[in-house]
């Protein structure tokens, strides 16, 4: 997977998505598992000044997942996807 990076069960993963001066009429952002299922849908919130997130802690699974935003800008969709591997924590650490 591009742009693979790894994150611990059960750790949070903070998506922001950031507007260039417009407002979107609709944004949110999905996790997907490995065979593009569905795994959770949270809602965007936004903190002013065009700067939208949210937070998704990880299920306790070990596998390959995408974290999607979508957004939708006069009328125009974009879409950021950044994919993770969940992973089991070092327990000597």
């Amino acid at each position: 997977m591009a742009d693979q990076i790894k994150r611990i069960i059960g750790d949070t993963i903070k998506v922001s998505w950031v507007s260039s001066g417009v407002t979107p009429s609709t944004i949110s952002a999905a996790v997907y598992n490995g065979s593009e299922t569905l795994v959770n849908s949270v809602a965007m919130t936004s903190s002013g000044a065009g700067h939208y997130w949210s937070s998704y802690t990880l299920v306790n699974t070990v596998g390959y997942y995408a974290v999607k935003t979508h957004a939708v800008v006069s009328a125009a969709p974009y879409i950021n996807k950044i994919n993770f591997k969940a992973i089991t924590g070092d327990v000597d650490g």
